[in-house]
């Protein structure tokens, strides 16, 4: 939406007529949320537009149209007017809110969903016979900003067209062949039975958690994919499969290129196979082409991409209108294959795609026909897992249940696993016990600020190997295993303040002359895209001199070189000796220190612990109160949507 035109704010929205005057105190205005924080000014200034436009001065319509715009900034889909009139949005007087609508003749949710259906701003979905342009799109009690209720309907028709297709052939004896040694009896080999799955249909999930070996089992999917596509096309003279990967972010793709390329190697398979496996990763934005400054990209439903396969990895940070526009860029035949833990934070933007993919994922297991095809095909006895109530989308899922990194020995796997079950007592039992590799730093009474000398010490190799020059790859590697996060970006233990005052600290050490300016060692993460120097917002740089002692700062690329630019060159961007959490997604660093901050904060939830947890590969360290790790464990991300609905509950 263009929210750019600013229009003078109506009157009739900011008081109430003139008649109703003795009531302001009862009633709710657009303003007045403003005020309170429930609507930002976008929001407000948007549904005023429509306002205007269509001659719609209903409160309950008005109300309805800005939290959907609201929450769409919160993450949400739509929203669900059902739970809004059961549950006020926070900061609204529950009485205030409900006289509010009965002073428009409305006493419950199905009386506001009629008065919707009646507006000239909203679309019925239960009603409509064609195509509309209207701003808003009712379905049930849920209501969504049209252009999102079209996002979620282009996934929705692209799982349901491919949940009833007719298996692909899978090569048994290769599969086999790749999976050479059984696992132990009364276990399922997970690993085989995700690459048999999706290699008999033309779009899979494969999820799970740290350590399962989700790209060992992708690059035995490729290979048993590209081994037949090269049996086939030696007696049919076809082209060889076109092989695409990609990840949301630089970091995630550049790791993905060294995932497959180390796991590719270990294949009982000849050197042919091997070679056409491809292991370039690149982003998201870089395949489907990005148009620098805009939303649209270069391939969509009329310049499809040029592939036949697509594994995208890391999908949990992918948002809705992302997956949308994925799937309008695919040919009709192509395999889309998506990778990632569903139980890590959501996407930034709008949506929770795997989220919403995988809601049931843990008990649905297979319909009964699909666990004898797969038991048949596999060798593994998966009837057990057969279930009648299994929906159509189960099919296309399996879950890596099995963590190769993390043993019962581990610290960090044991409260991973806690956090993500919501186990605030085991959590906090974990915490206390005597792991090796993780540790727990409780603020002292009073405490106002971070423990700085602690956490920057996790730099000395860092700033040692840039004393003495290392390349910039070694370089790169030291700065990468160890990483401060912290779950908020503003206070005392925010990203903005700790950052400065590790600046400040290297400072006054010597590490460098001015921490206002570039020096070597300087750490920076893009903010903003850049298409035209082929960087992205998460990618990060380090500031070296180069060859002729000029400083650059230098960028891993998703094929694994590195490009150095003049600073002066860069647009956006900020220092990351500490990211936050979100922002650390798709990497994984030898030591974290995770910074909880030091009041409740609604960003605090077991997602966002997890994914924090899990960035750790030997070392974790939390640094938080115990009643903030509670009250995270106990906190679940929720976004509205109705995709979950629409493929689970059937």
């Amino acid at each position: 939406m263009d929210f750019s035109n600013q229009l003078d704010l109506l009157n009739a929205l900011d008081q109430p007529a003139l008649s109703d005057q003795k009531h302001e105190s009862d009633l709710l205005t657009l303003s007045f949320l403003q005020r309170k924080g429930v609507l930002r000014p976008i929001d407000r200034q948007w549904v005023e537009q429509l306002s205007e436009k269509a001659g719609e001065d209903r409160f309950a319509v008005l109300i309805a149209g800005a939290l959907c715009s609201a929450y769409l900034g919160e993450g949400h889909i739509c929203i669900d007017l059902a739970t809004l009139w059961k549950t006020p949005p926070e900061g609204i007087d529950r009485a205030r809110f409900y006289r509010s609508f009965t002073a428009e003749g409305l006493d419950s949710v199905s009386s506001w969903c009629e008065l919707l259906a009646s507006s000239t701003l909203v679309t019925c979905v239960d009603e409509c016979t064609g195509p509309t342009q209207r701003p808003l799109v009712l379905k049930g009690t849920r209501l969504y900003l049209f252009r999102y209720y079209q996002y979620e309907q282009q996934v929705l028709q692209y799982l349901n067209h491919n949940m009833t297709v007719t298996p692909f052939d899978v090569d048994a004896n290769l599969l086999a062949t790749l999976f050479p040694n059984p696992i132990v009896h009364d276990h399922v080999d997970w690993q085989k039975v995700a690459v048999a799955n999706a290699a008999s249909l033309p779009f899979s999930v494969i999820s799970g958690g740290p350590g399962t070996g989700k790209t060992t089992t992708v690059t035995k999917l490729l290979a048993l994919l590209v081994a037949q596509s090269l049996a086939f096309s030696e007696s049919a003279l076809n082209k060889p499969l076109r092989v695409e990967l990609a990840a949301p972010t630089g970091k995630a793709a550049a790791r993905l290129t060294e995932s497959i390329a180390k796991a590719k190697a270990s294949l009982p398979l000849d050197d042919r196979i091997k070679s056409a496996i491809p292991e370039q990763a690149t982003t998201l934005h870089r395949l489907l082409g990005s148009d620098f400054g805009r939303s649209r990209f270069k391939h969509n439903k009329d310049n499809p991409l040029h592939l036949d396969v697509l594994l995208v990895d890391e999908v949990s940070m992918v948002d809705l209108p992302m997956m949308a526009k994925l799937i309008d860029a695919l040919p009709s035949h192509a395999r889309l294959i998506l990778l990632g833990d569903k139980d890590q934070l959501a996407s930034v933007e709008a949506g929770s795609v795997l989220g919403d993919l995988s809601a049931g994922i843990e008990n649905a297991y297979f319909q009964p026909e699909w666990g004898a095809y797969l038991t048949k095909l596999t060798g593994e006895n998966l009837m057990p897992f057969a279930r009648s109530s299994a929906p159509p989308i189960s099919r296309a899922l399996t879950l890596l249940r099995t963590s190769y990194r993390f043993d019962a020995n581990s610290g960090i796997g044991y409260l991973a696993k806690s956090m993500n079950a919501g186990d605030a007592q085991g959590v906090l039992r974990c915490l206390q016990s005597d792991f090796d590799d993780i540790a727990w730093r409780e603020p002292v009474e009073g405490q106002k600020s971070a423990d700085i000398g602690t956490l920057a010490k996790g730099y000395d190799d860092y700033w040692e190997a840039v004393r003495v020059g290392k390349n910039i790859a070694d370089l790169y590697q030291v700065f990468s295993r160890y990483q401060i996060l912290t779950a908020v970006r503003q206070g005392e233990l925010g990203v903005e303040k700790v950052n400065a005052q590790l600046e400040q600290y290297f400072y006054r050490r010597g590490r460098m002359k001015d921490p206002h300016v570039w020096y070597p060692g300087k750490a920076v993460m893009l903010t903003r895209n850049d298409a035209a120097l082929g960087l992205f917002n998460g990618d990060i740089g380090l500031c070296m001199p180069d060859e002729s002692g000029r400083l650059r700062v230098w960028f891993l690329q998703a094929d694994g070189d590195f490009k150095g630019l003049l600073p002066s060159r860069l647009g956006e961007f900020e220092v990351v000796f500490a990211m936050t959490v979100h922002k650390s997604q798709g990497s994984e660093f030898e030591r974290v220190a995770l910074l909880l901050p030091l009041v409740p904060s609604p960003v605090l939830t077991r997602e966002l612990l997890y994914t924090g947890i899990t960035r750790a590969k030997s070392e974790f360290t939390l640094w938080g109160s115990r009643q903030l790790i509670r009250t995270a464990a106990q906190t679940q991300i929720e976004r509205y949507s109705g995709l979950s609905d629409a493929l689970w509950c059937r």
